[in-house]
Formats: C-alpha cells, sequence, structure tokens
C-alpha cells in the first residue's frame, strides 16, 4: 500500500511539473533568422559586405545606433558637441560601458579601433569611409604621407572622444552607427590575432547580442548579452542566424514555422504574402550592378560598354526574369537617397536618368567602335554566383545582347568563397569580362555609393581608373556643400555614363517574410535587420 501510495505521489508530482517545464520552455524569447549565406567577415573594422553587417548590427554598437522607427539616438555615446566650424565633434560617453566579457569599455577603445582601420598594413576594405570624413585619414592610409597616430581621432580621458573632420559633414553622425565604426576589443585581437573572430570563447562584443555558437554554412546562435547597457529592455533570449541558400527551400521552412523571418524572398513568396502583414518591404540605399573589365579585349572602348548598357530592358529583368518590383536604375546614385537640396525628395526624383535604353543608338555605338551587328566582336563571359535568380538574369541579359547587338556571352558561374575571395578571387584577380556585383551604402549620403567607383574603390576589378573623377570624389571629401556638392555629384553621374566602367540594372528594395508571432522587427535605411527591439509570441 505504501509502494503504491508513494508511486501515486510521484506520478501526481511528474504531472504537476510537466506545465511548470512545459511554461519554462515556453516563455524563452527564441527567433530564427534566415540569410542566404554564412557572413564573409565578422570583425565589424574589416566588413564591407552585407552578409556581415546583418549580424554585426546585432552583435556591436557604435556611438549611435537605429531606435526602432528608424530615427538615429545615442548607444554608446550619451551626447555629443560640434564645433561653430562644423569640423570637430566630441562625444561623451555612457558610464559604465563593458564588454561582453565584463571589461570595461572606454573612449580609448574607439581611438584604437577607428585607427585601426585606417592602419595601410591591415588593408581594411571599409577604411574609405572612414577616410572620407575623418582629418588625415585619406594621408594616412591612401597616400600614406602622415602616421596613423595623427589622425583625427583621440581619447581625451575615458568617457570623451574627440572626432576631426577635414571638412563638414552633416552626414557624420550616421556613419558612427554603421559597421566600421564600431569598436573590437584590443586585448581580444592582440591575444589571438586576427582570427579572433572565427571562435565564440574568443569574440566579445558590445551589442545587445553575443556569440554562443558558430557552426560553418549551417548556423550562428547568438545570445542575449547581459554587459550591454540597455540589456534590461532586450525582450530575446536567443537570435538563432541559419544559412539556407535556396528560396524554394527557405519558403517551405518558413510556412512550416522552422524560420521566423526571412530574408531570400523569390517570386512565389511574393506572389503568395504580396501586400499582406507577412511581407516586410522597406526602401535601402544600395543597387545590383555588373562591373566590366575595362582592359579586356573589346571592352576597353566606352563606346561598346555604354552600347552594353543601353541594349538592356532593364524592366523586362526586374518583373518578367526576376519576378518582383525593384525599381528600375538608370543612373549611379540609387533610390532611396535624399535629394541634397530637398530632403523630402529623393535624388532619382529629382534628377533625370543618365542612361538610356534605346537599342538603336546602341546598335550605332557598336558599329562606331568597328563591330557592326557585333561583327568581329569576342565572345566575353559574364561571372558570378551560381545563384539561380542571378543565372536567370544573367541568361536574360545575353539573350538581349545577342539579339539587340549581335554578339555572344558565356555565363559562368562561380563558387561564392572563390568569387569573392580577396586578391585572389574571380573578381579581385580580373579574370572576367562582365561580373556581377551589388553594394549597398553606409550612410545618407550619395558619396557612400561613388567613392567605390573611384582609383581606390573598384579599380582593382573593373581596371578603370579616371582623373576627372578622382578628382570629384576629393572634393566630396574635402567638404563642398549645398548646391556645389549637387553639381559634383551630377558631373560624377555623367562622366560614370560616359565612361561605363560598371553597368546599373535595378536598385534595391528590402524584402523579408516575418510570421505572425515576430514583433518589433525592423530593418534600417541600408536594409540590415535590427533584432535589438523583437519579441515573439
Amino acid at each position: 500500500m505504501r509502494k503504491l501510495l508513494a508511486m501515486t505521489l510521484a506520478v501526481l508530482m511528474l504531472v504537476m511539473a510537466m506545465p511548470m517545464l512545459a511554461s519554462a520552455e515556453a516563455t524563452e524569447q527564441k527567433l530564427v533568422f534566415q540569410m542566404g549565406e554564412e557572413p564573409q567577415v565578422m570583425d565589424p573594422t574589416m566588413n564591407d559586405y552585407a552578409s556581415g553587417s546583418y549580424a554585426l548590427q546585432n552583435l556591436f554598437r557604435g556611438l549611435y545606433k537605429f531606435a526602432e522607427d528608424g530615427s538615429l539616438v545615442p548607444a554608446m555615446a550619451e551626447s555629443y558637441t560640434v564645433s561653430e566650424d562644423g569640423t570637430v565633434y566630441t562625444f561623451t560617453l555612457r558610464e559604465g560601458l563593458k564588454w561582453s566579457d565584463g571589461s570595461p569599455l572606454t573612449a580609448k577603445d574607439f581611438e584604437y579601433s577607428w585607427k585601426r582601420v585606417l592602419t595601410p598594413e591591415l588593408a581594411s576594405e571599409t577604411a574609405y569611409t572612414l577616410y572620407g570624413v575623418i582629418k588625415n585619414g585619406y594621408e594616412a592610409f591612401v597616400e600614406q604621407s602622415c602616421s596613423v597616430d595623427e589622425v583625427g581621432v583621440k581619447a581625451l580621458d575615458d568617457l570623451t572622444l574627440e572626432v576631426t573632420l577635414t571638412a563638414p559633414a552633416p552626414y557624420f553622425l550616421s556613419m558612427t552607427a554603421s559597421t566600421a565604426f564600431m569598436p573590437v576589443q584590443q586585448a581580444t585581437i592582440e591575444a589571438n590575432g586576427e582570427d579572433w573572430e572565427t571562435d565564440p570563447s574568443t569574440f566579445v562584443c558590445n551589442g545587445p547580442f553575443m556569440v554562443q555558437e558558430m557552426l560553418a554554412d549551417e548556423k550562428y546562435v547568438f545570445v542575449k548579452n547581459p554587459n550591454y547597457y540597455d540589456a534590461d529592455n532586450v525582450k530575446l533570449d536567443v537570435l538563432e542566424y541559419v544559412f539556407l541558400n535556396a528560396p524554394e527551400t527557405v519558403l517551405i521552412a518558413f510556412q512550416n514555422g522552422e524560420v521566423d523571418v526571412a530574408t531570400s524572398v523569390n517570386a512565389d513568396a511574393i506572389e503568395q504574402y504580396n501586400g499582406s502583414d507577412n511581407m516586410l518591404v522597406s526602401d535601402r540605399i544600395g543597387w545590383r550592378y555588373y562591373e566590366i573589365n575595362t582592359t579586356a579585349e573589346g571592352l576597353t572602348d566606352p563606346q561598346v560598354r555604354r552600347a552594353l548598357a543601353m541594349s538592356l530592358d532593364r524592366n523586362v529583368l526586374i518583373t518578367a526574369v526576376l519576378q518582383d518590383n525593384m525599381p528600375a536604375l538608370k543612373g549611379f546614385i540609387p533610390h532611396g537617397f535624399p535629394d541634397l537640396l530637398d530632403d523630402t525628395k529623393s535624388w532619382r526624383d529629382t534628377h533625370e536618368d543618365v542612361i538610356t535604353e534605346d537599342v538603336a543608338a546602341a546598335q550605332a555605338l557598336m558599329a562606331e567602335a568597328g563591330y557592326p551587328n557585333g561583327e568581329g566582336f569576342p565572345t566575353i563571359r559574364l561571372v558570378q554566383e551560381p545563384t539561380a535568380s542571378l543565372v536567370k538574369v544573367a541568361q536574360a541579359m545575353a539573350q538581349m545582347w545577342k539579339q539587340n547587338l549581335g554578339i555572344n556571352v558565356e555565363i559562368v558561374t562561380v563558387e561564392s568563397g572563390v568569387y569573392w575571395a580577396d586578391d585572389t578571387g574571380t573578381r579581385d584577380s580580373g579574370d572576367f569580362e562582365i561580373a556581377y556585383m551589388g553594394y549597398t551604402g553606409d550612410y545618407l549620403d550619395p558619396s557612400s555609393i561613388l567613392y567605390n567607383l573611384d582609383s581606390n574603390g573598384s579599380a582593382k576589378n573593373t581596371r578603370w581608373s579616371n582623373e576627372e573623377y578622382d578628382d570629384l570624389m576629393n572634393q566630396l571629401r574635402n567638404g563642398v556643400a549645398g548646391e556645389e556638392r549637387e553639381k559634383v555629384l551630377e558631373r560624377a553621374e555623367e562622366l560614370l555614363a560616359e565612361e561605363m566602367p560598371v553597368i546599373p540594372v535595378y536598385s534595391y528594395t528590402a524584402q523579408a517574410l516575418v510570421s505572425d508571432r515576430v514583433h518589433g522587427f525592423t530593418r534600417n535605411y541600408i536594409g540590415h535587420p535590427n533584432f535589438e527591439y523583437c519579441y515573439v509570441d
């Protein structure tokens, strides 16, 4: 009888405990986020890729950050002052800031990190964002005519950071929210070298989340950072990034509830969810374009490059091939950038296109270049990753060029790691005639796009260098403002249209499938997700 009673009590206790266990599991705030590929770089001072920023924007915080409504608000900084001439910013940091390992974070960490980006030996691909505005940044990184110690960044004490700009830059504050301006811990890098970013045990950060697990080509697991200055308001406990590249698989995973937020949105997903609360579409200051190797046979003549750009039907590529609604781009400043003189309108709304789609004119240019109806023109390769949607677009472009210009284009696909590899990769080595590319600006000024096309930017890929264009970019860096700045940007677009080192196709929009159980998911104007304000039912 006692045994029976004991067993009965044990069963009762187990049954009573089960709802408590279920409740404990249900209260864990976990969100699963899908992105197409694993981040190529996880060091914010080295990252120039959207995939990296997707993660880094949630693992690190700069002096400022984006609020849930998209406005710019203080993060590591508490406040700032700026000199009358607009060139000296003095930031006051919050007291008691910590890294994810619990050690103090001070203004000296920002001085170290920003100067690290501008160290020539490091060759950071994101250095252009800093040397575009910070005094002596260009001289230290590009010209190497001064030491990085002379760069205009100085910690006056643990809570005060003084930044001197080359010239007034009204958009500078927004730059401090981008990954290039985020801090990294000097002690961690000195102890572990450049591989510190590849191991969760050495990954020290300062954002709302920190790294718990990194499984290559599968998933990264982030957890709430208890040392984040605003940790009390971070609701998610676990943020899991899963890497799925096939949009068809992504759609099924989303429909099955295996993914809460998905970024690989295909035509089927658009057809099914367009206009619903599950489809989040927002502006993004980025563009899809194709780089031209201007030293390749047949492509050294700007007339030929212009003909390639003019003979495409962008609306067909977008609506019929991609089955999307992104805006066609017939200029070099994407949609989403505000006009400099009237920020209630976009640049593209107030400026005429600099590229016309005109097959007859394109054919005339080819004839003038010595290739009437494509006669004598060599077969060229369009090289890209093997993503299905990209292949379809490339095939359609090749067909247009064959039909309109009489030229033959071979589509070549290269695995992602090989395509993007620094120095030795397909693009950097110049092993292409045309290569697909996309880029998103870091701040709300067109210079964040145009700087990438000067001799210090894409020249290693396009092999295009132009003295007038470089001079225009230097004018932007040196603070030309107002109507004069507007004219410089207009001339830069005109010059790019004349030389055509790259072919614009469309402006980006940021699309995501969002589960009904997700609340507070936002993306900034760069299109990068922000999970700091998220929670799930």
